[in-house]
């Protein structure tokens, strides 16, 4: 193995100490963090917490979704943010991917949700491949979190994939990040 100690950068440690964790057997896992699709406007008769998908929100999801499918990408669990719009996105994923440890509703994923709560949800769903659905801006700043720094945006429908071997600040390495308009009709 060459020298631990000699890597240029940051990024390059990283790629190093990556390699190290899989050749001792150590599991790498791959996390999505899917943000929710366009939701409609919050008013008098629609709370936050009731918004539904829009119809260009449930298109968008399934542009993003069938990309993630093409890719051969099939999360473990999906794991949803309790609001209306999440759960609906959540749904979508979970009929295109067909996970097989299934859907579930996790508290700690709506509005407001920290690096520690991903970190806790990660680990009572210990899988290879796990899809976490929420919101922003939480999800983006998270994002930059995992991977030691820098801006993630993640718009509506967006899905940030994120290779660690841990799931802690700065641990990871974005693989991929899909946006809906990389998919639209010109």
């Amino acid at each position: 193995m060459p020298n631990a100690t000699l890597y240029a950068t940051i990024g390059d440690r990283r790629r190093l100490e990556r390699r190290i964790v899989a050749g001792l057997g150590g599991r790498l896992m791959l996390l999505l963090l899917f943000r929710h699709g366009e939701a409609e406007e919050a008013g008098p008769g629609c709370p936050d917490a009731k918004r539904r998908l829009t119809p260009q929100g449930e298109a968008e999801n399934r542009l993003c979704l069938e990309a993630v499918l093409r890719a051969g990408v099939r999360p473990d669990a999906i794991v949803h943010s309790p609001l209306v719009r999440a759960a609906q996105t959540a749904q979508a994923a979970a009929e295109v991917l067909e996970p097989p440890e299934g859907l579930h509703e996790d508290e700690r994923l709506a509005c407001g949700a920290e690096l520690r709560d991903v970190e806790e949800t990660a680990t009572q769903h210990a899988v290879d491949t796990l899809m976490l659905v929420g919101h922003n801006p939480d999800f983006s700043v998270i994002a930059g979190e995992l991977i030691g720094g820098g801006a993630v945006a993640l718009k509506t429908s967006g899905i940030a994939a994120i290779q660690l071997p841990v799931v802690s600040a700065g641990a990871g390495e974005l693989q991929w990040l899909i946006r809906p308009r990389l998919f639209a009709s010109p």
